[in-house]
């Protein structure tokens, strides 16, 4: 097992060192708790005596009804290519360790490990960082199960980690935020994307006849509402609104395909200028 990745990991729960047990291939504490490894990926989930939360469970099934690694729908894919890079362009060029949160597809490692960069595919399913580390072989690219509740690194240990479309489906976003920032280096850099301003709809689920937000999206935010989430101790926050509405409403994308993103960039602004109706939120911390 990589020594570097290694001396970032921790115990999910007591945040003791771990070690890693050639013989069994575990990761095991001074104490006697070991984690196992599934096709050289840690799995650093709390026991929670047993137990998983209800939210574990359901995005591990998530990820085995979900192809999370197949081409979207066009209009869809391209919109997600120019969130893609505005997000590139909020990582610091010096950021040695950069933790994605939800890999989802692993599109942050697929961009940044042919570079040289180290990325850790983190996601609380077993499926997706799994298939991650197959799917982009890299030696800078590594990839973890982990929950964000109980983040199984050493404080101030990451340069920069990447929440994208995350924030919207989990219980608690100021919890969310404020775990993602105790493992951040100071000086590093926490990007988060987000639907903007979105309106939740909801249908009855036909297996437990209660009314089920789509996509499973429990929040909304709009620049004040993400901010307000944010740590008193926080002194450096921006937000980015981007991927006009209008924009996409018009089926321009194809036009302007291969436009460079600067360009692009000045016309989704522009865009946003005439109607404020955008996709996507950004939110950049500098801790």
């Amino acid at each position: 097992m990589n020594t570097q990745f290694l001396e970032l990991l921790r115990e999910p729960e007591s945040k003791e060192a771990l070690i890693f047990e050639t013989g069994t291939g575990t990761l095991s504490t001074a104490n006697g708790v070991s984690y196992k490894l599934i096709e050289k990926v840690p799995v650093l989930l709390p026991q929670h005596n047993g137990q998983q939360p209800d939210y574990q469970t359901h995005y591990e099934n998530d990820a085995l009804a979900f192809d999370y690694f197949s081409d979207w729908d066009p209009i869809t894919q391209e919109e997600n290519r120019r969130l893609h890079q505005q997000i590139l362009r909020q990582i610091p060029a010096d950021a040695s360790w950069i933790l994605d949160v939800g890999c989802g597809g692993a599109w942050l490692a697929g961009s940044l490990c042919p570079k040289g960069r180290q990325v850790i595919s983190m996601d609380i399913s077993t499926a997706n960082p799994v298939r991650a580390l197959k799917e982009v072989t890299a030696p800078t690219h590594f990839a973890l199960v982990a929950d964000v509740y109980a983040l199984p690194f050493a404080p101030d240990s990451l340069d920069c980690i990447v929440a994208a479309e995350i924030i919207e489906h989990v219980p608690d976003p100021a919890t969310f935020l404020q775990c993602l920032l105790q493992v951040l280096k100071p000086g590093g850099t926490l990007i988060v994307s987000t639907p903007y301003n979105e309106k939740i709809q909801y249908s009855l689920c036909v297996h437990c006849n209660q009314r089920t937000p789509h996509n499973a999206h429990l929040h909304s935010f709009t620049e004040p509402k993400i901010k307000q989430l944010l740590p008193a101790s926080v002194s450096s926050a921006e937000t980015i609104v981007c991927n006009s509405k209008l924009l996409v409403n018009l089926r321009l994308q194809k036009l302007w395909k291969n436009l460079p993103f600067g360009v692009w960039n000045t016309l989704d602004r522009l865009a946003l200028k005439l109607i404020k109706k955008a996709h996507r939120l950004l939110l950049v911390v500098r801790k």
